[in-house]
């Protein structure tokens, strides 16, 4: 006699190997160069080209310990630019925020960051920065 897996198992097994199957194992990268761009407040940042497999690393001012200020990205074209991990915060005199992009194909990303209330994505800016990354072969 042939025993029947219950339904709920038999669900609870397909939907592991939907996720498994469904994740993005995401490899190291390994730029051969990168470009710092600093930002200064009230200054705009030139514009940046960098050749396939190089990086761009993004330092932002601030924000200040203890202001509940946190910095956002609002735009990155993500099939030209992948950021390389999240947003860090370097504790110093003065604080900065900084994270780096891959660049993944020739085209251009115009990568917008705005200072926010942490939590609060509709709040007005306390300030905004951005540059235009072009990636070219």
């Amino acid at each position: 006699m042939k025993k029947s897996v219950p339904l709920l198992l038999r669900t609870a097994a397909f939907l592991a190997l939907a996720f498994a199957a469904g994740c993005d194992t995401q490899e190291a990268r390994h730029p051969k160069a990168t470009q710092v761009v600093v930002f200064s407040p009230g200054q705009p940042a030139p514009d940046v080209t960098l050749g396939l497999v190089s990086a761009v690393k993004v330092v932002l001012p601030g924000p200040d310990a203890g202001s509940g200020l946190i910095w956002e990205i609002i735009s990155n074209n993500n099939k030209v630019l992948e950021q390389m991990g999240p947003l860090k915060t370097i504790p110093g005199t003065p604080t900065t925020t900084t994270v780096s992009f891959y660049g993944l194909k020739p085209g251009k990303s115009v990568l917008r960051f705005f200072l926010v209330p942490a939590g609060d994505q509709n709040a007005v800016p306390s300030a905004k920065c951005e540059v235009t990354v072009r990636i070219r072969e």
